[in-house]
């Protein structure tokens, strides 16, 4: 089982972010994005217009931990075609949702 399988709830770690778009087949992104915005380490999913039709962000560990996630999670769903995974580097602006902790 990968690393971010057994993370529990409420562990504090320093952790990096991730940007996956990813194109999928006609008709299938609204399931794709729902099943997917269930796992722990997204923390944001977005329908998208454009090349691409889903946009998640992920929070882990490290690249690697990323890494596993979409390759064993994200690109063995049915009906995604193709991922595009950008490390963030720095925030330069960023918005915190004031109802968080």
């Amino acid at each position: 089982m990968c690393a971010h399988c057994t993370r529990r709830k409420g562990d504090v770690r320093r952790l990096i972010t991730a940007f996956v778009s990813m194109s999928v087949t006609p008709g299938s992104d609204e399931d794709i994005v729902r099943e997917l915005a269930d796992d722990e380490m997204v923390v944001e999913a977005w329908l998208t217009t454009g090349e691409y039709d889903i946009l998640l962000v992920l929070k882990g560990e490290d690249s690697s931990e990323i890494n596993d996630y979409v390759n064993s999670r994200i690109r063995e769903v049915e009906g995604v075609i193709r991922t595009t995974v950008t490390f963030a580097i720095e925030p330069i602006k960023f918005v915190r949702d004031p109802s968080a902790p």
